[in-house]
This record gives structure tokens, sequence and C-alpha cells, in this order.
């Protein structure tokens, strides 16, 4: 019969299987965390894009590219009911505050609105048609903590819809 004397080591055999196992739980919930969060900013994106889209042709229903910039109000308000529409969010004073089952744990911010001319700068580059740009900041990761409040994990987005006219799409 072999006895084993030196037992040197077995606290550390024992500890690190139950440190790995916990290191990998806490992995999979970051990266969980991380592609649900990465997901509500893609889609976020999308409805954000589809609604400025939508916006620039409701504002210029008559192909008249020369007031794109008198008609910034009509444009700001299609896109703010169009986007609160579609995320599930009401729109009052610049931000859309979440309803009912929203994705988002706080307010989308409406940063800003603005008509562009040919020649300014856009996102990505310069516009070489008119149209409008709009900046929102999108919460998509969030929680309360004691003593601190509400932290929020943020996106900011920009997007240029280029005014076109909606004759021949659209039959009134």
């Amino acid at each position: 019969m072999i006895t084993i004397r030196d037992q040197r080591g077995s606290l550390t055999l024992t500890l690190v299987p139950i440190f790995l196992m916990i290191a990998l739980m806490v992995f999979f919930i970051v990266i969980g965390t991380a592609f649900g969060a990465r997901k509500v900013a893609y889609c976020t994106y999308q409805w954000f894009g589809e609604a400025m889209d939508f916006a620039a042709m409701d504002a210029n229903q008559d192909g008249d590219l020369s007031q794109v910039a008198l008609r910034t109000p009509t444009a700001q308000t299609a896109f703010t009911r169009v986007f609160a529409e579609m995320t599930g969010t009401e729109y009052i004073n610049g931000s859309f505050i979440p309803q009912g089952q929203s994705p988002y744990p706080g307010p989308i911010t409406l940063d800003s609105f603005e008509p562009v001319q040919p020649g300014d700068p856009i996102p990505y580059g310069t516009a070489r048609q008119p149209g409008y740009v709009a900046v929102i900041t999108v919460p998509v990761f969030g929680d309360e903590y004691p003593f601190i409040g509400e932290q929020y994990v943020t996106v900011p987005m920009r997007y240029f819809a280029v005014a076109r006219s909606a004759e021949g799409i659209i039959d009134h």
C-alpha cells in the first residue's frame, strides 16, 4: 500500500476549477449583455434611418429643393412622430420616453435636427444634395445603482437623409 504524505497543491487543484467556472460564467454574462446592447443599437439605427428618410420625403412632397431649410419643422415633426411609433416611445420635450415593453432602459434624446445644403459637412463626408441631418443619443444598457442613480451606456447616432420628392411614389 502506497501512502501519499505530501499533499501540497491539493487546495489549488480544488480552487482552480471553481475559479475557472466562475470566470466563464462572468464572461458569458458580459458577452450576452454586449450582444443584447448591440442588437438594440443596430435595430435603433435602422429605425432611425427609415424615419429620417420618411421625414425628408414627407417635407418635400412637391419636389422644390429650394425650400428644404424652411420645411425643417415639418420634417422634424414627421421624424419624431414616425420614430416614436417605430421605437414604442413617446416624444416629450426633445426626448423619446420609453413606454410599455420598450427595449430601452432610458430616454432617447434628439440632440439636433438641422437642414443641410450642398457643401455642408455631414456624417462621413460632404453633402451633395440638400436634406436633413439628425443626431440622437440612444441608451442601450442601463441600471439603477444605490447612491448614484440611473446610469446608461449610450450610443450617439447621426444620419443624413436626402430631401427628395414623393411625386410618383405616393398618389395624393
